[in-house]
């Protein structure tokens, strides 16, 4: 049987962080192959002005939410469901950058707001998607959480950063062990550089560590660090959101043009 030209044809996916960044470009790839899209974010206000960019209008839901607030993800996957009848596709890219702090350094509250929004929101989110899915006897679900070279490197990130994304790939591989026979499959997408604003949302307005930015650069400056465009990972995404890629889960996939091949 011919394989359809759009991947994610039929399916519903929910993408948090989609209003900018890598997640708006995970959620027009998903749209462009087809999929009906649930585009969350934190700001209202940012979802209204890309609004008019998510085609075709009667494919699209756009719903403000914040991803650590327990409630505001259970009203979120109720009005998706609602909306457009299921939920086949959850995609955890909603995620704040630290201050690349040491632990020596980073004080309690950001490292609390960090963690809240990298762990505690994909826990949440992926806790109300598999109860639906079971819910509904899914039969080849997909979880993919959006990772970073910080889930194994300590050279990314600050400590809370590094520590919220080590901690994804650990929700990633629990997932995956626990529903691999329950028609759910969870993935993680670990890119490297790429052409987003994470960095200048930093938790607080403070801007980067002096000395945790001259590691980093460093490490750049030493690998020759090519930058990804977003679409590139976008489109690795869409199709760990389609059923053709059902043998994968549990799967760590690093999108960094083999530069990690080099350490």
């Amino acid at each position: 049987m011919a394989l359809t030209s759009k991947i994610t044809s039929g399916r519903t996916c929910l993408v948090t962080g989609g209003a900018g960044g890598l997640g708006k470009s995970i959620a027009l790839a998903l749209l462009e192959e087809g999929a009906k899209v649930v585009v969350s974010d934190f700001s209202e206000s940012l979802l209204d002005s890309v609004a008019a960019e998510f085609q075709p209008k009667e494919s699209v839901l756009l719903l403000p939410a914040d991803v650590a607030d327990a409630g505001a993800v259970e009203s979120l996957i109720s009005k998706a469901v609602h909306h457009f009848g299921r939920l086949d596709v959850l995609v955890n890219c909603a995620g704040i950058f630290d201050r690349f702090e040491p632990v020596g350094d980073i004080n309690q509250d950001l490292w609390s707001k960090v963690l809240s929004v990298n762990v505690t929101g994909p826990y949440l989110l992926s806790k109300a998607a598999v109860n639906h899915f079971l819910s509904r006897s899914a039969t080849d679900a997909s979880i993919i959480n959006i990772g970073s070279l910080a889930s194994e490197h300590g050279w990314c990130g600050g400590a809370a950063y590094t520590t919220s994304k080590h901690a994804i790939k650990g929700l990633t591989k629990s997932t995956a062990a626990f529903y691999r026979n329950k028609g759910i499959r969870c993935n993680l997408v670990m890119p490297g550089g790429m052409n987003t604003d994470i960095v200048a949302n930093v938790a607080n307005t403070q801007g980067l560590d002096p000395e945790g930015s001259k590691m980093l650069d460093a490490v750049v400056e030493a690998l020759d660090t090519p930058i990804s465009d977003t679409k590139e990972v976008a489109n690795l995404v869409a199709f760990l959101a389609s059923t053709r890629s059902s043998a994968l889960t549990g799967a760590v996939i690093k999108a960094d043009h083999g530069i990690t091949t080099l350490i």
